[in-house]
């Protein structure tokens, strides 16, 4: 199965609009259940599992492809990449759309994938985190961000913003 197969490629449309309307027809006051959750983790494990055939190869990879400024696909936040290092340190700064600070930022290698993890320490985004994985034939970052406040875990797509 390949990501650039038409056939692949409907599929994840489709899982991604199952999800969508799943969490659209939620009552905004009922509470998560274990099928809410199941749901979601299989279409995100579904999803991980068809990006990570795209996935860029950890041999030799140069964490420096990071370095840029990304915009997220629901639109309103950003990310700035700097001055990634092999060791794994990087420099991010995350707006949504104001600076929002970054407490915590590194890069790594996750089952052959570089992955980016930005953790967030200010008013409304106590320990809230994204982990995000690059996938370069999409050249974007896809991963979860955690509303630690909610205690609630979204899908992301970050898109590298070519300005």
């Amino acid at each position: 199965m390949r990501l650039t197969d038409p056939a692949t490629v409907l599929y994840f449309k489709k899982s991604i609009d199952r999800l969508k309307t799943h969490k659209q027809n939620l009552d905004p006051m009922q509470k998560p259940t274990v099928t809410h959750f199941g749901l979601t983790f299989f279409v995100i494990g579904t999803i991980l599992f068809i990006f990570s055939m795209s996935a860029v190869s950890a041999q030799g990879q140069d964490f420096k492809v990071l370095n840029g400024d990304w915009v997220r696909s629901d639109g309103g936040y950003s990310i700035q990449v700097r001055n990634v290092s092999q060791d794994g340190s990087v420099s991010v700064a995350y707006f949504n759309p104001n600076r929002i600070h970054v407490a915590e930022a590194n890069v790594s290698l996750w089952k052959g994938m570089v992955k980016l993890f930005i953790k967030l320490q200010d008013k409304g985004y106590p320990g809230s985190s994204y982990t995000l994985y690059y996938f370069e034939t999409k050249n974007a970052l896809v991963g979860f961000y955690h509303q630690a406040e909610m205690g609630q875990t979204f899908e992301v797509v970050f898109i590298r913003n070519h300005q």
